[in-house]
């Protein structure tokens, strides 16, 4: 995609946002919070993804979601004409939580992950970026997950789909600073709420994203990043990891993906409320209670892993 399509789309992302932030239940978090709020736009972003801050049953959160993003849909069309906007269902349970925002040729997303609800470090009110300002002649605030959250999913995010713009921001965090003890928090407590399994999110197979790189990344940073820069980051990214877990966070994670989780080896016990572990940790008890032979197998291969 052309660098200005890119750019439309960040415009057309920094007319929407202040009307979904008017909906107190949402939080601002992945590329956007990181790259617009968090850093002064080293690359373009053009999602607004979002957490459901808080913590409800699944159905009650579910409907409680689709409603906020019908009141966003209704003031977006009613205050951004001629913008259109469809609020989409997904998954067999036709969740509502996702809306596509059209104005022109122009199109972006807001989405809202289901499962990943509440927050575990305070919230923060952030201003756009002075490049941000600059730029597009635009100030706006967010309401963004924590510093340690953000960076915890996006790690998270680029070890599973290791998309160059993952690694474009996972390359930034460990020049910066590395996985301190926020982010590495952050994280573990991303690896627990994530559908797949620890261990192959942590020594992860590599994809060949060439492809990708050219058709969805080209044109979005302003910052040098090459194929190769990439294909590395993961390889760092994967060495910090296994070099900053200490002994609490091995012994929690095998705890955890044994399911019988050791909740005080986790320095925030909150995490035991959120939605998305006690998820994950229903999956483990039906998959070992099922297929124990493959979940000793599973355990075997986290214990590598993290050795």
């Amino acid at each position: 995609m052309a660098a200005e399509q890119y750019r439309d789309q960040v415009r057309l992302l920094l007319d929407v946002l202040p009307l979904v932030m008017a909906e107190p239940v949402f939080a601002l978090k992945g590329g956007t919070a990181i790259n617009l709020f968090e850093w002064d736009l080293p690359r373009l972003s053009v999602d607004i993804d979002l957490t459901y801050l808080p913590i409800h049953d699944r159905a009650q959160s579910l409907l409680a979601i689709s409603e906020a993003l019908a009141r966003i849909k209704a003031e977006i069309e009613r205050r951004l004409p001629p913008t259109r906007v469809t609020q989409t269902r997904q998954g067999q349970e036709g969740m509502e939580v996702k809306l596509n925002c059209q104005r022109g040729k122009t199109q972006i997303k807001v989405e809202v992950n289901p499962t990943l609800r509440g927050h575990l470090f305070p919230l923060r009110d952030l201003p756009c970026s002075d490049h941000v300002q600059e730029r597009f002649e635009a100030f706006v605030e967010a309401r963004c997950l924590s510093h340690g959250e953000l960076f915890g999913g996006k790690i998270c995010a680029a070890l599973d789909r290791q998309h160059p713009r993952d690694l474009f921001d996972v390359k930034r965090l460990l020049d910066a600073e590395g996985l301190v003890d926020e982010v590495r928090h952050g994280f573990v407590a991303a690896l627990v709420s994530h559908g797949r399994p620890v261990a192959e999110l942590i020594s992860p197979s590599r994809k060949d994203q060439s492809a990708t790189f050219k058709a969805q990344f080209e044109g979005m940073p302003f910052e040098p990043f090459t194929y190769v820069d990439h294909v590395e980051t993961l390889d760092r990214l994967v060495q910090a990891i296994h070099a900053s877990l200490d002994a609490g966070d091995r012994r929690f994670l095998l705890s955890f993906e044994a399911g019988n989780p050791e909740w005080e080896s986790f320095p925030l016990p909150a995490i035991r409320e959120l939605p998305a572990p006690q998820f994950k940790l229903l999956n483990i008890h039906r998959f070992r209670d099922a297929q124990p032979g493959r979940h000793r197998a599973g355990m075997a291969a986290l214990e590598a892993a993290l050795s």
